[in-house]
């Protein structure tokens, strides 16, 4: 009963302060989507559409109060929008219509609202904002995984996080991936935030919080997630300016790794290397094969949920008879992409990730010019490592519309409008969510603003002279 009161008290309270700050409505749609508080509450959030609801009002407020210096349009949002066109012109021809409208329902709405996110996430506090909400939204599910893992050591299948069943965030393979996904963000944060007390041990907390995160990935016996681990620590050690340290506590940690998994663990990452007798992997790479000669047929996929329609013939292995197995998910966001929605889907897939990569460089290295633009820097190359982890795991999980992929796109959309609009802007960095425009003359001239939902006038700024001594 508490638990349902304080969930509605969160609810309610990204609303009200929407209405004064709009885009921390936009915020509470990311925790309703991420933590969804519909599905743990008892009373009252449990009977609304509390996604719709936090939508609606997170789209007419900005458009009542917050069209202001929209960031101009990018490759990133071009795909992005194309993406949401083309896979609803995919229903058409769906191969399953009844199901493909019911994923169509939610990936349509992850991807358009993806697309919407940089018009209202501009400033470097509300691209921070963002980054918290998100992380500690995740980190409702993971933390309480990662403390029962260390205690009982986790499980294939087990549901010790928030949400149970097999789907969403219950799910194993998306937990593990959006863990990985949220370490160096935390990492990030833990360094860098502005809107945390500036306290010593704080730094400590969001390590906790990363560490957690591993600890989870670990503890669902997914094979994903050691792949998605061995690429996180790469990526990171590549982008580190500490590479001996880094590298001395990865050592630390897969030495650690190695004495304290159970021989269960052991035993579901050793069918890695032999696939071939683990009727899982093998049928997934059986399920690709018939999604290669499926598109072959097919160039434009088959719509939402098209594996249901595969039939896949599992050979006999050991003197044990082989079988048919109907309906088997595609297990990969490549072939999850080409199998629903063609080659046209994936070729923007993978376009939006590889242009995100070359943009969050680009912008990275201009900032690195900069001391007070250390931040974009560490951002870039966490974002950077976060895809890089889904781009991994994914291949081996079917997650291509979950929302994290899309928003970690739309994160680095709104750092490079950031990046723009300084380096146009003639005054400097605006920090904050409301900006002060100010001018390099006595003239007051208003520059672009680099956040916040209400302008003030300008300012002319005045140079002063220093006090003779």
């Amino acid at each position: 009963m508490l638990r349902s009161l304080w969930l509605l008290f969160l609810y309610t309270s990204f609303l009200g302060l929407g209405v004064n700050a709009p885009f921390v409505a936009t915020l509470g749609y990311v925790w309703v989507d991420t933590f969804q508080p519909q599905a743990i509450s008892y009373i009252i959030l449990n009977q609304l559409p509390v996604a719709m609801i936090m939508g609606a009002a997170a789209f007419g407020l900005y458009l009542l109060l917050d069209r202001r210096s929209p960031p101009r349009l990018s490759l990133e949002t071009i795909l992005q929008v194309a993406m949401g066109i083309w896979v609803t012109l995919t229903i058409i021809w769906a191969a399953v219509p009844d199901a493909a409208w019911e994923k169509w329902d939610w990936a349509f709405k992850t991807v358009m609202f993806a697309a919407f996110l940089p018009y209202v996430i501009r400033s470097r506090v509300q691209i921070e904002a963002f980054a918290q909400t998100y992380v500690f939204s995740l980190a409702a599910n993971f933390v309480p995984f990662g403390l029962k893992t260390l205690i009982s050591g986790g499980g294939y299948g087990s549901n010790l996080g928030l949400q149970a069943g097999n789907s969403g965030l219950a799910e194993g393979g998306l937990l593990s991936t959006v863990g990985l996904m949220a370490v160096p963000l935390a990492i990030y944060l833990g360094s860098h935030s502005q809107l945390m007390p500036r306290l010593k041990l704080m730094p400590l907390a969001y390590w906790a919080i990363a560490g957690l995160a591993v600890v989870t990935a670990i503890g669902t016996f997914e094979r994903s997630a050691l792949i998605g681990l061995v690429v996180l620590f790469a990526y990171m050690w590549m982008r580190s300016r500490h590479k001996l340290r880094l590298g001395v506590v990865g050592c630390l940690g897969a030495c650690l790794l190695v004495y304290s998994t159970s021989s269960a663990w052991d035993a579901r990452i050793e069918t890695i290397g032999h696939f071939e007798n683990e009727n899982s992997a093998y049928v997934r790479i059986l399920v690709w094969k018939w999604t290669l000669g499926y598109v072959a047929e097919h160039p434009f996929g088959g719509g939402f949920q098209a594996y249901l329609t595969d039939h896949i013939e599992v050979p006999g292995v050991d003197n044990e008879p082989g079988f048919t197995e109907f309906g088997r998910a595609f297990h990969s966001i490549y072939f999850e992409v080409l199998g629903e929605q063609g080659y046209p889907g994936l070729l923007m897939f993978l376009a939006l990730a590889g242009v995100t990569f070359v943009r969050l460089h680009r912008a990275a290295k201009r900032a690195r010019e900069d001391p007070e633009l250390r931040w974009v820097v560490a951002l870039s190359d966490a974002l950077q490592a976060g895809l890089a982890v889904f781009l991994t795991s994914g291949a081996f999980v079917g997650i291509a519309f979950q929302p994290m992929f899309w928003y970690f796109i739309s994160m680095g959309i709104s750092l490079n409008a950031y990046m723009w609009r300084v380096e146009h802007s003639p005054s400097s960095p605006v920090v904050g969510w409301r900006a002060t425009a100010t001018s390099p003359s006595t003239e007051a001239i208003s520059p672009p603003s680099a956040g916040g939902w209400r302008s003030r006038p300008a300012i002319p700024f005045v140079k002063v002279a220093a006090p003779k001594r």
